[in-house]
């Protein structure tokens, strides 16, 4: 590697690195607007499609409304071309409306990895993998018994349906829950059968119509 390659690789480190501490630990908007280009395009667990910059700032004062004392541990950061992955883990709690679900007031603690490429020293495109199916359903714990109450859930089907109101599909339950997929399919099946729809999408509307539910509509607050 030329010395110039090896400038450019702490260059873009060093994005990456301010990307997490201001963004997330110092809650710096005009950072993003710094850092990602304006024609950027990024996949983030729990949201459909790619999302605009001023999409992902929904997204990103969303969770914090979630999780405001949230605090991300950067694990390492591997540079190759114009491309950085970066491993974390981050924790605080669940004081807030914004993951389509009540707060619980527990504490979460969750392990990813995050991708980015970049152009001309601004993020371009970008995309992160973590266990929000689970985390999620660990939190709505405190609601499976109202759901099997009130919509006859079993304990599994209700799990289900949090994760299906969270737009996961059964493959990704099936691996979330470690059981099968034909068996997360026939969950799914018999939970949209519980709740009078006829598709996934329509399983967080169902979930916050439940007579007497204290279930918000998923991404309401979005």
């Amino acid at each position: 590697m030329s010395a110039t390659d090896r400038v450019a690789e702490q260059n873009q480190n060093a994005l990456v690195y301010r990307w997490t501490t201001q963004v997330w630990n110092r809650r710096r908007e005009d950072v993003i607007d710094e850092i990602m280009s304006p024609d950027c395009r990024v996949q983030v667990e729990g949201m459909d499609g790619e999302l605009t910059p001023a999409e992902f700032k929904t997204y990103w004062r969303t969770f914090l409304q979630a999780v405001p004392d949230l605090w991300v541990d950067i694990l390492s950061i591997t540079t190759e071309g114009d491309t950085s992955m970066q491993c974390w883990r981050a924790r605080g709690t669940h004081l807030g409306n914004g993951l389509g679900i009540p707060p619980s007031g527990r504490p979460v603690d969750f392990s990813g990895a995050s991708f980015y490429q970049f152009r001309d020293g601004l993020i371009v495109r970008g995309f992160d993998r973590w266990n929000r199916g689970e985390m999620i359903a660990s939190l709505m714990q405190v609601r499976i018994d109202e759901l099997r109450e009130r919509a006859r859930f079993t304990r599994r089907e209700a799990q289900v349906a949090l994760m299906m109101a969270e737009r996961l599909g059964h493959k990704e339950i099936a691996d979330q829950l470690r059981i099968k997929p034909n068996t997360a399919r026939r969950h799914c099946e018999r939970v949209l059968e519980k709740l009078g729809v006829h598709k996934r999408q329509d399983v967080g509307n169902a979930l916050g119509k439940i007579p007497g539910s204290v279930l918000d509509r998923h991404g309401a607050d979005l």
